[in-house]
């Protein structure tokens, strides 16, 4: 077949369905059945037009529907067919500019006060798309009322102005099709709240939105059945058969969606489906009770029968099928459906071109401004390399072999394979790619967080039309997980061994003391001291610093601010309830990342928040989305995730996820979680939610840093400290404590200055006027202190043997104690160690006072070894010789 004769066909039949023919008919029959009620000696040629022109203005509201819903579709229907390529947004505006003027001049002809309805219709169909589809209840209510104004105009073509007895019969069809278009409301409710269109099924939830619509109908059937007593006509056996045909249809719809749970697109559908049956039964039964002579019988027939052949033929494809490439005529199905290889020019193409509408989204990047880095992508089979240079919140594509910018290079390596996975399937995304060792990074913690909100938003795209090899548009489920969140098959399970140790080659080290740190009673940082604190984390290497609440005062949210824009290579997040105002107040301090939290748990939901679950899941929706559109990275957080039933937490995880969030932090926040709890918690969550997780986990049983540890062997790529532990009640898991404790307990460099941590500890310290106790681990004065003989025994062959990392490491020195445990063998040490000779009698009597002035409390613990053996030499009467001149008087050198 020619390949113009393509171009045709499939040019056709794009217009076929962007008629969606079972629902064209059906306001025909409305304009014909306002006609024959206002006159039903009529001439055939006044019905015909009572039937054409509001078809022919259907079509045209069809047409402008699509042209300004094409950026909604484009991420949730991408099969129709201005998103798919296969009709251009401008084909439809000049179609729905040209059935309106048709329509008009139509008007004129008939009866030009039609004209009125003409325009209401257009500002009504205009301002739906515009502005009342996004608006709640408002926009059922103007979409039903277009039908209505299409009862009026065929009153009106065969009438001066149409009867008042008929203006209660215009709401019966005002009523019915606004109960339609809600149930269509819940059929979309996932892609409209991906859109950002705050439907009243998106607002309420798909229970609330089917009461209001069994309301409505309920509304629309008792005035069908008044119209014999409104309009004073006897009943008639066909016009009360069919109008108990539709009223029991319309209730089989309805009927099932007070029983959903769970997935609600299809099972609305499905009831759409009935009640577009419904409405033509609706708008024929007035047309037969008038035109009872064997014409308006066939006509419903007709329009029946039609209705059902093309929303068979036509209406699964509109609704769900996924897009099709605009050159049509392929039989086959694409390489990537079918698993052939990708080829290097088809990959550099698609990047190319998703690239191009990334970047002509204003703000979709603006979560990468200030960070300018050249990004090399190695691909294995096919073997690729792609370049990209990040500047000034935008991505260009670079020439492989030409000189790179000045700017600090990142590497990503993976295979094709794992490249279709994340940007062509969906089945995937570049965090879980890592943890599961099928993409490598070299980068530090934070590029690494960049990169994954660079290539999040990359993959988010619908891939342009025309596509890739290999490329299925959409249709699977994304994040690895059905709408039902059951895990997919073909997504990577932890098993085995792995199951049980799943530990991540990069942790995440954020840092929350300006935020949940300075919630310790009695603590205010000031401003500078704000800025003085992350300056330092900076210095310590930490990537991502929480910095506060910025709608708790205008105050907190200048602080924050400050800090956002001392710059630096850390990342900035703040929080904020899953709330307009607490993300808009977030979104004002430039910060880099929010983190929408909300409490998860049965106690939080009905105590706290007096919040169903469905209502959680549509605030944690719209907040997420809401903070993505302003381009900001996202953290969900589920507060109490540890008393929060699994299934429960899931589902909430999922929803952030589908709307776009980054990565989830789950929260122990009483500290009641312990490490075999919260590991299975983070193995659950992370097999069904495949977004890179955080623990953030308080101390009140003494577990913060071990459920933290606990969090990471199971998956978890991020861990939520504050210096010293500071924060609620008995506080946070301690920066120092989990650091260190990941590489000495897992084996985990974080890549930090560890030489930092204990001026670090210092500094919080003399700010919250709190001394560090001195068993305080890592950076207590007794971290590295030893006393007893046995330990200093073995310290002087191996210090291994009584210390987990040398103390070197954090900047610190290891310090000797004599005192009550203390044998002979450490007061020679410390005495040779001083160039002092002591005999064994002097020995024994020295160490023998040390001993009783411990027992009787008189041995200052602030006083070293030397100090001590000194001290008590003399008092023993010794007079010890000075062999040589004095090396280590604090013991810090291994022997």
């Amino acid at each position: 077949m020619p390949i113009d004769r393509i171009r045709v066909r499939t040019a056709l039949f794009a217009h076929l369905e962007t008629w969606r023919p079972y629902t064209a008919f059906y306001v025909g029959l409305v304009g014909l059945a306002g006609a024959v009620l206002a006159d039903q000696h009529a001439s055939p040629g006044r019905l015909l037009a009572a039937w054409a022109t509001p078809t022919l203005g259907w079509l045209g509201g069809l047409y402008g529907g699509d042209y300004f819903d094409r950026h909604l579709d484009a991420e949730a229907k991408p099969q129709r067919p201005i998103p798919s390529g296969r009709m251009s947004a401008n084909t439809a505006l000049c179609c729905f500019i040209s059935c309106t003027v048709a329509g008009g001049l139509f008007s004129l002809v008939l009866n030009w006060r039609t004209v009125l309805l003409v325009l209401v219709a257009l500002a009504a169909g205009v301002s739906y798309s515009t502005v009342f589809k996004a608006r709640g209840l408002s926009g059922n209510i103007v979409r039903g009322g277009m039908t209505a104004l299409a009862f009026l105009y065929g009153a009106m073509t065969v009438s001066a102005y149409p009867p008042a007895r008929l203006l209660p019969l215009a709401l019966v069809f005002w009523l019915h099709d606004a109960a339609s278009n809600l149930v269509g409301a819940v059929r979309d409710i996932e892609g409209d709240r991906k859109g950002g269109y705050l439907t009243f099924a998106v607002n309420h939830g798909s229970s609330a939105a089917t009461r209001v619509a069994s309301l409505l109908l309920t509304g629309a059937y008792a005035l069908a059945l008044a119209a014999p007593a409104i309009l004073g006509r006897p009943w008639r056996t066909g016009f009360a058969v069919m109008l108990v045909l539709a009223a029991a249809s319309a209730a089989l719809a309805v009927g099932p969606l007070f029983r959903l749970a769970g997935e609600t697109r299809r099972p609305a559908y499905h009831a759409h489906e009935v009640l577009v049956f419904s409405r033509i039964l609706l708008a024929g039964a007035f047309v037969v009770w008038t035109l009872d002579d064997g014409v308006g019988p066939l006509l419903v027939v007709a329009a029946t029968g039609a209705t059902w052949g093309s929303q068979r033929q036509l209406r699964e494809r509109y609704e769900f099928r996924t897009a099709q490439p605009s050159t049509a005529g392929s039989t086959g199905g694409s390489a990537a459906d079918s698993g052939a290889p990708l080829s290097p020019e088809a990959v550099r193409d698609f990047v190319r071109r998703q690239l191009a509408v990334l970047n002509s989204h204003e703000g979709a990047l603006s979560g990468l401004a200030g960070w300018e880095r050249v990004i090399d992508i190695r691909l294995r089979e096919p073997e690729v390399r792609v370049r990209l240079a990040t500047a000034n919140g935008r991505v260009t594509l670079l020439d492989p072999d030409a000189s790179p910018p000045a700017a600090r290079a990142v590497s990503v390596s993976t295979t094709g394979e794992v490249f279709r996975d994340i940007f062509l399937l969906g089945r995937s995304n570049p965090r879980r790619a890592y943890l599961t060792r099928r993409l490598t990074m070299e980068a530090s913690a934070a590029d690494m967080m960049r990169l994954n909100q660079l290539f999040n938003s990359f993959r988010r795209l619908s891939p342009p039309s025309g596509g890739i090899s290999g490329a299925p548009k959409q249709g699977a489920p994304r994040h690895g997980a059905s709408q039902q969140g059951v895990p997919r098959q073909d997504a990577p399970q932890p098993t085995g061994a792995d199951a049980e140790a799943n530990f991540p080659d990069t942790v995440v080290i954020s840092d929350t003391t300006l935020r949940d740190g300075e919630q310790m009673p009695g603590v205010v940082f000031s401003p500078a001291q704000k800025r003085e604190i992350a300056r330092r984390l900076g210095g310590l290497g930490i990537p991502l610093i929480e910095a506060g609440f910025p709608v708790v005062s205008a105050e907190e949210a200048a602080a924050i601010r400050a800090v956002v824009d001392d710059g630096g290579d850390a990342l900035v997040q703040v929080i904020a309830r899953p709330v307009d105002r607490d993300v808009d107040a977030a979104i004002e301090t430039g910060a880099h990342s929010i983190a929408v939290f909300i409490g998860t748990s049965e106690s939080h939901l009905s105590g706290k928040l007096a919040m169903t679950l469905d209502e959680v899941l549509i605030a944690v929706d719209l907040a997420v989305r809401r903070a993505k559109r302003a381009g900001r990275q996202v953290v969900f957080a589920a507060e109490d995730a540890t008393r929060t039933d699994i299934e429960v937490l899931v589902r909430v995880c999922l929803a952030a996820a589908d709307a776009g969030a980054d990565s989830l932090g789950l929260a122990d926040t009483v500290g009641v979680a312990h490490p075999m709890s919260m590991a299975a918690m983070v193995r659950a969550v992370a097999a069904r939610c495949p977004l890179p997780i955080a623990v953030h986990c308080h101390n009140d049983l003494g577990l913060a840093t071990a459920n933290s540890l606990a969090g990471v062997a199971a998956g978890a790529s991020g861990v939520q400290c504050s210096v010293l532990g500071i924060g609620e009640r008995a506080g946070n898991a301690p920066l120092e404590q989990v650091v260190m404790a990941l590489g000495a307990s897992l084996g985990h460099d974080t890549g930090l200055d560890l030489k930092s941590l204990h001026p670090l500890a210092e500094y919080v310290s003399e700010l919250i006027k709190v001394p560090v106790p001195p068993y305080q681990p890592v950076v207590g004065a007794h971290a590295f202190t030893h006393e007893s003989g046995l330990h200093l025994d073995g310290i002087r062959q191996d210090p291994r043997t009584y210390e987990p990392y040398r103390p070197e490491l954090v900047g610190r020195t290891r310090r000797i104690v004599l005192g009550k445990h203390s044998g002979l063998s450490a007061v020679r040490a410390v005495a040779d160690s001083l160039g002092l000779e002591l005999d064994t009698e002097q020995a024994r009597t020295t160490l023998a006072a040390i001993k009783r002035a411990a027992q009787d409390g008189e041995l200052d613990p602030a006083s070293d070894a030397a100090q001590t053996v000194l001290r008590f030499a003399a008092s023993a009467g010794n007079s010890p010789a000075h062999r040589h001149s004095a090396v280590n008087t604090t013991g810090s050198r291994d022997r």
